[in-house]
């Protein structure tokens, strides 16, 4: 009866051994890791397309107009970030409207990480806050999606985030 129970301790932590390396045997840490996607500051063009969705009430259901959903057409939006806390949005809807904003922009205190190494400060997502001349009031944040290596606007809840892509290359993400 001792042998019995000394194989099967045995086989326990030979399956337990066998697991933890099978876990990391893939886990080696290479020296060229590549390097993590931070913007060293967010000033320049940025431009993306929100593609067309369904219009929703405050309590995000779908508004049916003569049982058709209401759609709200796609628009490019082009962002201007300027270093000293200016911003201004461009909206160009597909049926041809043009809406300005102006307005500034400010670093999301939530949103900012140091990195170890270097001690430098990264922003990872930023606000802007604009409104136009008619008094049309928009609030974007503007974020980066470290995982993907790409920067997201978001809106209200209503509305779909969208990719940004920077127009002017002058100040390049790190890489």
């Amino acid at each position: 009866m001792y042998r019995i129970k000394s194989s099967l301790s045995q086989h326990i932590c030979l399956v337990l051994a066998l697991s933890v390396f099978a876990l990391f045997a893939g886990c080696e840490a290479t020296p060229e890791q590549s390097a993590p996607f931070l913007l060293e500051d967010w000033s320049g063009v940025w431009k993306g397309v929100q593609s067309d969705y369904a219009m929703k009430d405050a309590a995000g259901n779908i508004i049916y107009i003569q049982g058709q959903e209401a759609q709200v057409k796609s628009s490019t939006f082009t962002f201007s970030i300027d270093a000293g806390g200016g911003a201004s949005l461009t909206q160009s809807i597909a049926d041809g409207r043009l809406m300005r904003f102006q307005g500034r922009w400010k670093a999301i205190p939530s949103m900012i990480q140091l990195d170890r190494k270097t001690k430098q400060q990264f922003v990872l997502g930023i606000s802007c806050e604009l409104s136009a001349s008619s008094g049309a009031y928009r609030n974007y944040i503007l974020q980066m999606d470290t995982l993907n290596r790409s920067v997201i606007c978001q809106g209200t809840p209503r509305e779909p985030k969208f990719e940004l892509a920077r127009v002017s290359e002058e100040n390049d993400a790190k890489r």
